[in-house]
C-alpha cells in the first residue's frame, strides 16, 4: 500500500499530492488574498518598536543612496522584523498577499502613487531621495519615462518578509527596489 504526504491549501483546506499543484491551485484560486497564518491574533505593535521599525528602514535606504556608480540598477536590504509588525505596516495595502505554500507575505507598490504611499507609511516625504553636496541627486525609481515614445513606465518596489531558522525563528524583511541618479543644479540664494 503507498501512502502519500498531502499538502493542504491553507485557505479552504483542499489537499493535493504534489507541492506544486498547491502552487498552482493558490496562485490561481486565491491571489492576493489577505489570509494571515495564524492562528492567533496579532497583538497591537508598540510605539517603540514602530519607531525602531521605521527608523531602521529610513537609515538603511539613506545609506544605499550614494552617487557612486555602483550603487545604480536594481538592490536589496534585508533586516530583522517581527512579522507582526511588517503585518501591521502593510495589512491595508492593496497589493498585500500571504503566500502560504512559502510561509511569505509580499506588498508591492508602482508608480508615483506607491512612492507617495511608502512616504505616508513612514512619515517622511524624502525617504527615496537623497542630495550630496556636488549637486548629484540619488534616489529609488518609480517611473521610466521613455524619450522615443514619450510614455511612462510604472517601476516597482516590493517588500517581503519570510520566516527563517531551523529551530529558533525568526523574520527577515526584504525590501527590492532600484536606484538612479543625476545631477541636479544647485541654487545658492
Amino acid at each position: 500500500m503507498t501512502t502519500f504526504n498531502l499538502y493542504y491549501c491553507g485557505f479552504c483546506s483542499k489537499a493535493y499530492i504534489h507541492k506544486g499543484s498547491l502552487k498552482t491551485y493558490e496562485t490561481t484560486k486565491h491571489k492576493n488574498n489577505k489570509f494571515l497564518h495564524n492562528l492567533y491574533p496579532l497583538y497591537i505593535s508598540l510605539f517603540s518598536d514602530c519607531q525602531q521599525f521605521c527608523s531602521t528602514f529610513i537609515n538603511l535606504i539613506q545609506k544605499r543612496l550614494t552617487s557612486h556608480r555602483s550603487t545604480q540598477g536594481l538592490k536589496s536590504i534585508e533586516f530583522p522584523c517581527s512579522e507582526n509588525i511588517f503585518a501591521f505596516y502593510f495589512w491595508n495595502e492593496e497589493n498585500f498577499q500571504y503566500i502560504h505554500y512559502q510561509r511569505k507575505y509580499n506588498c508591492i507598490f508602482k508608480g508615483l502613487q506607491g512612492y507617495q504611499r511608502i512616504a505616508k507609511l513612514f512619515k517622511f516625504k524624502e525617504w527615496g531621495k537623497r542630495i550630496d553636496k556636488t549637486g548629484t541627486e540619488t534616489y529609488v525609481v518609480f517611473d521610466q519615462v521613455n524619450l522615443n515614445n514619450n510614455t511612462i513606465k510604472e517601476k516597482e518596489a516590493k517588500f517581503c518578509w519570510k520566516e527563517r531558522g531551523k529551530f529558533l525563528k525568526y523574520g527577515i524583511i526584504t525590501f527590492i527596489f532600484e536606484i538612479n541618479t543625476k545631477t541636479i543644479e544647485i541654487v545658492d540664494e
